[in-house]
């Protein structure tokens, strides 16, 4: 009899970057989710399916090669990767990882915004010319961090970006939500927050009333010295009306690392701009949460949710699915 397989739709190096030990009794099977003929061979025939929350997909084709799949596992929050209505036919349970990666996620904010505030040549060869030209470069664009910060999306991410601004002396304040309260950050709209913030942080999950929820109109109350962050899910944020903004000066930068289309396609619009407003843009390839930390936590979490089902045991961080989903 043959082990349980188990497919860790990952790099095979990023799973032994983290020292864990695939567990006894079970085999493991490795490809990346991005790199749609690796996921397909790495699922091929396997019991168990572990892969990464907003990217590659786990949908119908890719379920065929696994009849006898127990477990699809995502080593994230995010789960809008997943075909939900074809997991639920087959009676297979859809399980994600809140939280875990949000210290990663909520300290790349910070470093982007500290980018996009001070950015810094860094010094290589030595001598008058390059120390020289350093100090211009730097004189040309450096700025105290200040002000205050729009978050929005008050979740686990949102509260640790929360912590670590105010933290830094700034004035945090958050978009409103039902069912959210904490006295120590001031709720405010949506408008307001978006209108008076100097740095607007953008961590909110994919759903139908998140869909589109930053448009033209939205960004159209922002300050044009405000910055905007974005590290939620993509299609949250009108990438068009954020080029468009970066572009006329409505907006002075911008930083995303979540994209609705990923890999990020030559056409987009962020890469289709004028070298000015160019200037004023960082992108960065989804890694939020890819730090080693985030990602042995995450995996540790997967494994353990393979080791509960394959006992009979019920999956911890289920993702709730409607049946009758089309």
């Amino acid at each position: 009899m043959t082990d349980p397989l188990i497919a860790f739709v990952w790099a095979e190096q990023e799973f032994r970057s983290t020292g864990l030990a695939v567990p006894d009794g079970f085999s493991i099977r490795f490809g990346r989710a991005n790199v749609r003929e690796e996921a397909e061979a790495a699922v091929n025939g396997a019991d168990y399916i572990v892969t990464g929350s907003g990217f590659g997909v786990v949908d119908k084709p890719l379920l065929d090669l696994a009849p006898a799949a127990r477990l699809v596992q995502l080593t994230g929050a995010g789960y809008d990767n997943v075909d939900h209505a074809e997991c639920a036919r087959r009676g297979i349970p859809v399980c994600h990882i809140p939280g875990l990666n949000a210290p990663s996620v909520a300290q790349l904010v910070v470093q982007l915004v500290f980018r996009l505030t001070r950015p810094l040549q860094m010094l290589s060869n030595g001598g008058e010319h390059e120390w020289l030209d350093a100090r211009k470069f730097h004189a040309a664009g450096a700025q105290e961090l200040g002000g205050q910060v729009g978050v929005v999306g008050y979740g686990h991410i949102g509260k640790i970006v929360a912590r670590l601004f105010a933290g830094l002396g700034l004035e945090v304040v958050r978009a409103e939500r039902a069912g959210q309260d904490d006295p120590a950050v001031p709720a405010l709209p949506l408008e307001e927050v978006m209108a008076t913030s100097d740095i607007i942080s953008i961590s909110l999950p994919a759903r139908a009333d998140t869909q589109g929820l930053i448009d033209a109109a939205c960004l159209a109350r922002v300050k044009p010295t405000a910055k905007l962050i974005h590290v939620g899910r993509g299609g949250v944020v009108d990438d068009q009306a954020v080029a468009d903004a970066l572009e006329d000066g409505r907006i002075a930068a911008a930083a995303f690392d979540v994209f609705e289309n990923e890999p990020l396609p030559p056409e987009h619009p962020f890469l289709n701009m004028s070298d000015a407003a160019r200037a004023r843009l960082l992108l960065t390839p989804h890694v939020g949460g890819q730090t080693l930390e985030s990602k042995t936590r995450n995996f540790r979490v997967a494994l353990e949710n393979v080791l509960r089902v394959s006992r009979g045991e019920t999956p911890i961080y289920p993702v709730p699915v409607k049946r009758d989903a089309a």
